[in-house]
């Protein structure tokens, strides 16, 4: 990420969860050399769309049609236009292509006018930057900058609004139950509850995060549909080594590094089609499948 990208990412207001756990990826992958993680992809990737390209947790692939070309024309003067001014994003058109065709679904047509209007005016600024080979905007053009971020809160919010739910909400979307860990570690409080739908479906299979705290550590837990897709979270930190292991006919992966004080475990229950993740800095293996385990009894 160049050092423009890095100050447009400082200036943008990202929920305390996701920085928490973006900053944690970061430093892991800085540490190993490596940048295998979906989210500081995605976060590179909303950077150089303008804030407005929306704060989302993922992008799937099953809504994407062919007037992708054209929206990306639409919103970006075209497809060849937002690659010259950010020509490190490549790999990320896609995700990109597939967060417009969500945003033209849900805006009015006024608004999605006014929403290209305001990422095209932000990309002809960028790419002025770039061809000029300037990594600093004049004054003028970050007070622009500024007022189409501020311009176009609006529609960032009306797109991640309907991808957020109450825990009853979600519990009603599934079969299985979502239930919060009746063992915790001496000292943890439950912080913050967070249930999600993807973009592409928006109101099915739920994703939901329960944050525990105890002073500046802290864990997690992240039930979803067993069938899903995407990576588990204990395989976005780069942790070296997973083992496998059964308890009490439940599936466990535990997952560390000598590197890192972050560890990872997964529990699957596959008779009710789901599984859930945790991620926790200073607790021991023993603390984390007690964790899990009442959650599923």
């Amino acid at each position: 990420m160049n050092d423009n990208m890095k100050k447009e990412f400082q200036d943008i207001e990202i929920p305390e969860e996701l920085h928490t756990r973006v900053e944690l990826a970061v430093n892991q992958y800085t540490k190993n050399g490596k940048k295998k993680s979906r989210y500081p992809k995605w976060i590179i990737a909303a950077v150089a769309s303008i804030a407005i390209i929306g704060i989302t947790w993922t992008f799937g692939g099953s809504y994407i049609s062919s007037a992708t070309e054209n929206l990306m024309t639409q919103v970006f003067g075209s497809k060849e236009k937002f690659l010259e001014t950010y020509p490190n994003e490549k790999e990320n058109v896609s995700e990109v292509e597939q967060h417009l065709a969500v945003v033209k679904k849900h805006l009015s047509a006024e608004e999605f006018a006014d929403y290209s209007q305001l990422v095209r005016e932000h990309t002809e600024i960028k790419n002025k930057m770039t061809l000029e080979n300037r990594k600093v905007p004049t004054p003028a053009e970050q007070k622009r900058l500024n007022e189409i971020g501020m311009q176009g809160k609006k529609y960032e919010e009306k797109i991640r609004s309907l991808t957020r739910h109450t825990l009853a909400e979600a519990q009603k979307m599934v079969s299985y139950p979502i239930n919060k860990p009746t063992f915790l570690p001496e000292g943890y409080k439950l912080e913050e509850i967070e249930a999600r739908t993807k973009e592409n479906n928006i109101g099915k299979d739920p994703i939901v995060k329960f944050q525990y705290r105890k002073g500046e550590f802290g864990f997690r837990t992240i039930h979803e549909k067993l069938a899903s897709k995407e990576p588990d979270e204990i395989e976005l930190f780069g942790l070296k080594h997973f083992v496998s292991y059964k308890v009490k006919n439940y599936k466990l992966v535990y997952a560390y590094s000598e590197d890192t004080n972050i560890k990872g475990m997964k529990i699957e229950v596959p008779d009710k089609g789901y599984k859930i993740n945790m991620i926790a800095d200073v607790l021991s293996k023993e603390e984390m499948e007690k964790v899990l385990l009442s959650m599923v009894e």
